[in-house]
């Protein structure tokens, strides 16, 4: 299949669609008994997010004959019949004759335009399309795509121009309005932005985001009255929503006008003095006009109020360490403002988390933070994240029964969370108690998802496997080895163990050679990894090559006690490649180390080689 072939073959899935392949036959017996009576339909590919619409093929232009329109429709519909067919070739050929039979179809034009695009032929795909739209200058799908493929090139100016252009067409086309305003953004266009926006409101309504949307840009021009104006109009509007005279408080204090805003923000005070938007604006005031005092006052009132919204505290605990950090970091200063908060809010779960997190980034010590964080589950037994980051904690002490006991009630909590059961299973496997591993490791599997993090999947499947063959069940292992390499192809773990267990048993040698190799690729000083490939290639009698990749995880053993095994298997290369002295070197070695499980075989292999010797 050429380059038009493959083109084409990429725009019939994305624009013409599947669905029309099975009904081409119908739809040209329909034609044959009447080429007139019905105008043919052609799909056009979706803009902005919309539904693929369909456009008319109407009969193209008065300047054509009726003959020419009957033969113009004809070969029109083979067109779409032959790309649907699949034939690419001829069905580019077919709309290249429509063009010549009538050069005034913009539909040709459109799709040649989507051809040349895919091509990355730029030039010729404006051209075309500037062609279908003043051929069709009242069809919105081409205009957008136009205006699309000038944006792409940054020809942001006439894409401005077309856009306009369809607004002016479609009054109620929000969605081009707001292009429009990103557009007009670029080159800092206040007074478009500004008129894009009163269009705005003309069709949505007037509303808080558009208001503040215009403040901004009145802003953004030195206009401080009409910013004002408009802010202003949006506290009158909503006379009893308070906020919106905070608001306006806040931007008085942000163009230095601290006195006028000191009194909106104590007038909204004495009518809601909960309200935490304005206890947070008076705060920032005596900050920013240096009554400290006052302002450490408000931030007591605001952290311990029951009634403060957690985000609202949390920004004014971040101000307050930032500042705490710049002043030398006494971070006694800040837990005992963490200990005052949470006296008078004893159940507020989130300010113990942060009083374990601000502890956890000043390094407290590993049980200080443990306990600030028992602290939180005591409060929220749900809280994942805490429950986590207190196992995380424990595990590099090797606490495994804390970790099993931390576990238990969290996969009771949080079912659907696999990080507790894969933790309480590593925990078990490190306890050797294989059994309840599996389990762990088998509940986990139960609550996989499309959505599951593939690498923990992964290990998963991957402990499983390893469990299984330890517990000889062969093969389902192998399938657990299977599952962990389609969530993940390329872990090295999984692969090297699969890869070994499957040469033990003299089986599938190829595909076991193929998966150790990864792993010598991805870590090629890794002595396990070198001596399973190593061995793989004995298994195969490829014994010089073999040899090559002994030597090699012998080398990169550098364990005090090297591994009987890697020595063992080092005395079997060099016996098959006829070094017998060198072999049982190795197997005196392999002995002489941790050999236990081995240590009949290597004997009989040692006693086997005197034997002949004498």
């Amino acid at each position: 299949m050429n380059e038009i072939a493959k083109i084409l073959h990429k725009f019939s899935d994305r624009f013409i669609g599947k669905s029309l392949r099975g009904n081409m036959v119908l739809m040209a017996l329909a034609f044959v008994v009447n080429v007139v009576a019905f105008p043919l339909m052609l799909h056009v590919p979706a803009v902005q997010g919309k539904k693929t619409k369909k456009v008319e093929v109407k009969d193209s232009s008065p300047r054509i004959s009726y003959e020419d329109s009957v033969r113009f429709k004809y070969f029109f519909l083979e067109a779409e019949r032959q790309q649907n067919a699949d034939h690419y070739d001829a069905a580019f050929e077919l709309l290249e004759h429509c063009k010549s039979i009538n050069p005034y179809a913009s539909e040709v034009w459109f799709m040649q335009s989507v051809y040349y695009s895919e091509l990355k032929n730029d030039s010729l795909a404006l051209l075309c399309l500037g062609k279908a739209v003043k051929l069709n200058p009242d069809n919105a799908n081409y205009q957008e795509r136009l205006a699309q493929m000038y944006i792409s090139a940054r020809n942001f100016t006439e894409a401005k121009r077309v856009y306009e252009n369809l607004v002016n067409k479609s009054h109620d086309r929000t969605d081009i309005l707001n292009i429009l305003i990103q557009l007009y953004q670029q080159d800092k266009e206040y007074d478009k932005i500004l008129w894009a926006i009163e269009r705005l409101e003309t069709i949505e309504g007037v509303s808080e985001e558009l208001t503040l949307s215009k403040m901004r840009i009145y802003e953004r021009k030195d206009d401080k009255k009409s910013a004002w104006k408009a802010l202003k109009s949006l506290s009158d509007e909503h006379p009893s929503d308070l906020n919106y005279k905070v608001m306006m408080g806040n931007w008085l204090m942000q163009n230095n006008k601290r006195k006028d805003a000191y009194k909106i923000f104590m007038k909204a005070l004495k009518e809601e003095p909960d309200n935490s938007f304005v206890q947070s604006s008076l705060y920032d005031y005596y900050r920013e006009v240096g009554e400290d005092s006052l302002a450490r006052q408000m931030m007591n009132v605001i952290l311990t109020s029951n009634k403060t919204e957690t985000s609202v505290k949390a920004n004014i605990l971040r101000q307050f360490i930032i500042e705490n950090e710049q002043n030398g970091g006494d971070s006694t200063k800040v837990l005992a403002v963490f200990d005052r908060v949470m006296k008078e809010n004893p159940q507020d779960a989130d300010m113990a988390e942060l009083k374990a997190a601000y502890m956890d980034l000043k390094e407290f010590p590993v049980d200080s933070v443990n306990q600030a964080l028992n602290h939180v589950l005591s409060i929220a037994p749900d809280n994942a994240n805490a429950r986590l980051q207190m196992i995380q904690n424990i595990w590099p002490l090797k606490r495994w029964d804390e970790i099993i006991e931390l576990c238990k009630p969290a996969v009771q909590y949080n079912p659907d969370e696999m990080a507790f059961y894969y933790f309480m299973g590593l925990a078990y496997f490190q306890k050797d108690d294989k059994d309840n591993a599996l389990d762990a490791f088998r509940r986990g599997v139960g609550e996989i998802t499309p959505q599951s993090n593939k690498e923990i999947v992964s290990d998963f499947y991957a402990m499983m496997g390893d469990i299984l063959h330890d517990k000889g069940l062969k093969e389902e292992a192998f399938a657990a080895y299977d599952s962990c390499l389609q969530w993940k192809d390329d872990n090295v773990g999984a692969l090297n163990n699969y890869a070994y267990y499957l040469s033990l048993e003299n089986r599938d040698l190829h595909r076991a050679e193929q998966m150790s190799y990864k792993t010598v690729k991805a870590e090629p000083t890794n002595a396990t990894y070198l001596d399973t490939y190593a061995w793989i290639l004995y298994m195969q009698e490829r014994y010089e090559e073999a040899k090559i990749y002994i030597d090699q995880a012998v080398a990169n053993d550098t364990d005090s006690v090297q591994s009987s095994v890697i020595l063992d298997h080092a005395g079997d290369v060099y016996e098959k490649i006829g070094d017998s002295d060198k072999a049982l070197e190795y197997w005196e070695r392999a002995l002489a180390a941790d050999a236990e499980d081995d240590a009949d075989e290597i004997n009989e292999k040692i006693l086997k080689y005197k034997k002949e010797e004498k």
